[in-house]
């Protein structure tokens, strides 16, 4: 699949998760599907700081090469015996996958 160039601006949402301490950014292209992450709420120059900006750019990349929000979710186990505990990359992921079902015709 190749991968379709973004308008140049384009709506965005920002929502605070897991109390305010990270933030998701959510952009969508010109149909409302949702295309482009960002991940920010590490220390700038940490670990987690440049590990939250890779992983929301491989999901991009994934996203406008036609990848399923969904179906990286599902990918993201987050569920056993016991219960183990939601990631911030599992969460952003989860955000992606209810925008894309409001997006479906």
């Amino acid at each position: 699949m190749i991968r379709r160039r973004l308008n140049n601006r384009r709506p965005a949402v920002t929502h605070d998760i897991e109390g305010a301490r990270y933030k998701v950014t959510v952009g969508f292209d010109e149909l409302a599907r949702p295309r482009e992450l960002f991940l920010n709420g590490a220390k700038a120059g940490s670990d987690l700081d440049a590990i939250l900006g890779d992983v929301a750019v491989v999901v991009s990349v994934a996203l406008q090469h036609g990848v399923s929000a969904g179906a990286m979710a599902v990918s993201v186990g987050r569920t056993g015996s016991p219960p183990v505990a939601v990631s911030i990359i599992g969460t952003a992921l989860d955000l992606l996958a209810s925008y894309e079902r409001e997006a479906a015709p």
